[in-house]
């Protein structure tokens, strides 16, 4: 798990080995998104802009999760960013935000079907790609 803090607000992200999606919405609080992507840095760089975007009134999506989703995806569509990146069996990233996103995390990795499993920094050139990609949001 890596903790990161924005101001504040602290970020907590954990990879996730997904059995089943069937439930696991329904557990889920307001302040945490599952995501099906490949590096940490897109979650975290994802998380901070849709908060960012929230600050500013400057979000497209109604709910910070819904915000997360867009921008990790680079759509403005909710479908399709659910399609491109939302939780899948298998490997998943599960972030939290908030002022208690280490303990909310936990204690939601302790109610699901998942197996937390350890994870490495992505390649920076690849890295580069993802956070233009989920700033695009912005100026579409």
């Amino acid at each position: 798990m890596k903790v990161l803090n924005h101001g504040t607000i602290k970020i907590a992200i954990a990879k996730i080995l997904l059995e089943d999606t069937a439930d696991i919405f329904e557990i889920l609080p307001d302040n945490v998104q599952i995501l099906n992507i490949k590096c940490w840095e897109q979650v975290a760089f994802s998380t901070i802009l849709a908060l960012k975007s929230f600050e500013r009134k400057t979000n497209k999506a109604k709910t910070i999760k819904g915000e997360i989703l867009l921008r990790a995806s680079g759509t403005l569509q909710i479908k399709d960013a659910i399609k491109a990146v939302g939780a899948k069996k298998g490997e998943n990233f599960m972030v939290a935000f908030g002022e208690n996103a280490e303990k909310d995390l936990q204690e939601i990795l302790s109610k699901i079907p998942a197996e937390e499993i350890p994870f490495n920094d992505c390649e920076k050139e690849e890295v580069k790609k993802l956070f233009e990609k989920a700033a695009l949001v912005d100026v579409l």
